[in-house]
């Protein structure tokens, strides 16, 4: 590698870390592991706990407010959360908000007018079990409770990616 991507390299690094788009770098499980317990309360007052999703593939999708990249893949998840098919055959979709408040989440929600279900990981725990080291982060669970896949980061090409995992997932 040359000085100038070198540069390149640092210069990135130091704006997900100004922006706070690198989490907290816990260990979480890979693909082929079994996925931890998530019991965290959604936007609107209800529950999400994994353990009640048994046979279901879930999808966790790790975002904020401020994250310009998660902003970007919002939409996709918002489709995919609307799959009137995809949900009759079992999927759950989970948009797990990072250590913000219901306020600011809910009017962010309302403004972008998405119904997906929100549960919000106000401490971090949950993020730092999932080892989610950077948002947006997709992490897909097969109906077997094992992690399937993981997708970090954005790019125009990640809705396709997810869409592909999850059907292989619901398989």
């Amino acid at each position: 590698m040359n000085k100038s991507s070198w540069m390149t390299a640092i210069a990135a690094i130091a704006i997900l870390v100004l922006t706070g788009c690198l989490g907290d770098m816990g260990d979480g499980p890979s693909t082929g592991q079994t996925a931890p317990e998530v019991s965290l309360a959604t936007v609107d007052n209800q529950s999400a706990v994994l353990a009640d999703q048994k046979g279901k593939v879930v999808v966790l999708d790790f975002w904020a407010t401020w994250c310009g990249p998660c902003r970007m893949s919002l939409p996709h998840v918002e489709k995919l959360s609307a799959d009137a098919d995809r949900a009759a055959r079992g999927l759950v979709v989970w948009a797990v908000n990072d250590r913000e408040d219901a306020a600011t989440i809910s009017r962010f929600l309302a403004a972008s007018k998405y119904s997906f279900t929100v549960p919000m990981d106000t401490a971090g725990e949950t993020m730092k079990a999932y080892g989610v080291q950077g948002i947006p982060t997709t992490v897909i669970i097969g109906r077997d409770g094992i992690v399937r896949s993981v997708f970090v980061g954005y790019n125009s090409g990640l809705g396709a990616e997810v869409d592909a995992a999850v059907d292989k997932a619901m398989e």
